[in-house]
């Protein structure tokens, strides 16, 4: 049975959008997210030769540039509509393209909790590194 996510812009775009899980879109969320963290590595490059930590604000610019990019590039928008999708709300969008993540590739897209080890995301890592025998 397909797997089918469903944006809801169409107070922006004039439409709601919903993919399914083709191969296409599984490819273009795979290399998407590829994309995302090579840009999220190169920071840590740049910042490694500037002999400094990357930056909080870094990592946060990266991560909603490429989910902007990542979504305009699945619903195959338009450099107009695109502009547009910038007006959208980020949490809607980031929910969306990490439902499509999850549902299409069983990957989660990077969140500054995550980054940052606040939320959510670091509790759950937080329990897991409590289960790992250290021997």
């Amino acid at each position: 049975m397909s797997k089918v996510v469903t944006l809801n812009a169409k107070n922006i775009l004039g439409k709601d959008f919903s993919v399914i899980d083709t191969f296409e879109n599984v490819k273009k969320t795979n290399k998407g997210l590829l994309d995302m963290f090579k840009a999220m590595d190169d920071v840590e490059d740049k910042a490694k030769e500037e002999h400094r930590d990357p930056l909080l604000p870094e990592y946060g610019m990266i991560i909603n540039e490429y989910i902007l990019k990542n979504v305009a590039k699945l619903l195959n928008l338009g450099s107009e509509d695109t502009k547009k999708l910038s007006e959208m709300s980020r949490s809607d969008l980031a929910e969306f393209y990490q439902k499509v993540a999850e549902e299409f590739c069983q990957m989660q897209v990077p969140t500054m909790g995550a980054v940052t080890g606040v939320g959510e995301d670091a509790k759950q890592s937080k329990e897991e590194l409590k289960t790992v025998d250290p021997k």
